[in-house]
């Protein structure tokens, strides 16, 4: 526990699987009195379970009906809103009770407690912004969560943002204003001791690529395979992990076969985390992080999957569509490519036949990861912040 936080209690509400598990290892060692809220999202699969202080608590199961997903979205919201209340309504300590919430729902909840004079200080980390749909149930869902985020914004006693994209996104709706509105900019973050990099690949991985992620036609690897095709006529060992499940895994799998790529993409499945999954991102030159240049939250966000990479000592191909891509190839940690068929194969080909570049990107990334450690920014900004 660190002595300048030691009449503080913490309290730290975020939505699963976002988690930020760095996070809530963060103010466990640093925080005497920590009390984790852990929500999950009601379309969310496996086995964790909503919990407040590691006790669960009551929540719908998964919804697979998109009709009753709308309908019982707002009783969750008011379900988890509810219990959180109850929780936390009571005051054990005379300690200074600090509340972080990651999005505005979380957020909203701690605001509003503050008013009943249950929480002294509110801290909103915002995560995302998701733009409108041209239709559907979303466009109202956004339209509410605008208001939510505005009021979170204007009564938050300390706003974090990941990326510029959020403030920049915000603004082209009209309802922020970076000039009126005090905040801090705070960069998805690594934990350092975490850090595991493969610094001489063996000739197998020395020609791979990584996908870790959901396997869905979203994430634009019909393209990837389309690479993998072209790639596979100059480097026949050219190999793709890819690793996750998805609604697209069969449709992968069948295309593998049509483009006669059996044997260059390797479906791994859903891996746990642990020495098979770190063994497993840190054998590959590449890491494969490809998005839609279209008008959707990546281009205002910073996509957690590249830093992921990153945590490996893998670079990565990036599309030229949040900002954080042009950011991490100017520091020439990754390569931030258009979603051009021809412009990622020069890409990945340049790179992998130039080990001198190789060895400077794996140089530059160890150095990148110690700017972003999240133990250092997190204890600098809770300094200053409290």
């Amino acid at each position: 526990m660190n002595e300048e936080f030691k009449n503080i209690e913490f309290v730290f509400c975020s939505f699963y699987p976002v988690g930020l598990e760095d996070y809530v290892c963060f103010f466990k060692s640093h925080f005497e009195t920590f009390t984790y809220l852990k929500l999950k999202f009601p379309h969310s699969k496996g086995a964790q379970k909503s919990s407040i202080g590691g006790e669960d608590i009551i929540s719908f199961p998964p919804i697979k009906s998109r009709t009753l997903y709308f309908v019982f979205l707002p009783l969750q919201y008011l379900l988890f809103f509810a219990q959180i209340l109850y929780h936390l309504w009571g005051r054990k300590t005379p300690k200074k009770r600090v509340f972080m919430g990651v999005n505005y729902f979380c957020t909203m909840c701690g605001i509003i407690l503050k008013k009943f004079g249950r929480i002294d200080f509110v801290i909103y980390r915002v995560m995302d912004f998701f733009p409108l749909p041209k239709f559907g149930p979303y466009r109202i869902l956004n339209r509410i969560f605008y208001v939510i985020d505005n009021f979170c914004l204007k009564n938050a006693d300390s706003v974090w943002f990941t990326t510029e994209g959020h403030m920049v996104g915000r603004e082209k709706y009209g309802y922020f204003d970076r000039k009126s509105c005090p905040y801090v900019l705070i960069p998805l973050g690594l934990d350092v001791s975490k850090f595991a990099c493969v610094d001489k690949l063996d000739k197998k991985a020395s020609h791979s690529l990584v996908y870790c992620g959901v396997v869905s036609r979203y994430h634009m690897l019909d393209l990837v395979f389309e690479v993998l095709v072209d790639l596979k006529k100059d480097i026949p060992q050219i190999l793709l992990n890819l690793i996750g499940s998805g609604p697209d895994l069969d449709y992968y799998r069948e295309l593998s076969k049509k483009k006669g790529l059996e044997r260059n993409v390797i479906f791994h499945g859903f891996v746990e985390d642990g020495p098979e999954f770190s063994s497993l991102m840190s054998n590959n030159l590449l890491g494969i992080a490809l998005y839609k240049d279209e008008e959707d939250f990546m281009k205002y966000t910073e996509p957690a999957k590249v830093k992921h990479y990153l945590s490996f000592g893998v670079p990565a191909l990036v599309s030229d569509v949040p900002k954080v891509a042009r950011e991490l190839d100017r520091k020439r940690v990754c390569f931030a490519v258009k979603n051009d068929k021809s412009e990622i194969v020069k890409a990945i080909k340049d790179y992998f036949l130039n080990a001198k570049l190789q060895k400077e990107y794996k140089d530059n990334i160890k150095n990148f990861v110690r700017t972003i450690d999240i133990n250092k920014m997190l204890s600098d900004r809770m300094l200053k912040t409290l």
